[in-house]
């Protein structure tokens, strides 16, 4: 998602928001919640890209290549725990993660990163006004 300065409007906010809600339902309490936050809520949540990304990864990791794995699995766990404890906003994201198939698990990767543009978006109209 690449942003102009035409682009960088409460209104683009509001239809990227529809467009990724449709996407990635998995994202859509978080999704719903972006057009009306202010910074320090985009940049909060924003922070947390990476941490649920990576988790995501070693996920997907463990369905391509590694199959069944109690070390990674506990590892998995702790990481979701940490999340889920000081960020309840993921905490429906997080706790689907076992449950995700190879396929969900690579529209969550897709998902995260449109996220994240939608969220550096919303950070840029709140910077410009």
């Amino acid at each position: 998602m690449s942003t102009s300065k035409k682009d960088v409007s409460n209104q683009s906010v509001k239809e990227q928001t529809n467009e990724l809600r449709a996407k990635y339902p998995i994202f859509t309490a978080i999704l719903e919640s972006i057009p009306d936050m202010d910074l320090k809520e985009v940049v909060s949540v924003l922070v947390l890209v990476d941490p649920v990304r990576s988790a995501l990864k070693t996920h997907a990791t463990r369905l391509s290549f590694i199959g069944e794995d109690k070390a990674l699995d506990q590892m998995v766990e702790e990481k979701i725990y940490e999340l889920k404890k000081k960020h309840a906003t993921l905490a429906g994201i997080l706790e689907r993660f076992h449950k995700m198939d190879l396929k969900e698990t690579a529209v969550g990767l897709l998902g995260i990163d449109a996220m994240e543009s939608l969220l550096k978006l919303r950070m840029l109209v709140i910077l410009a006004s």
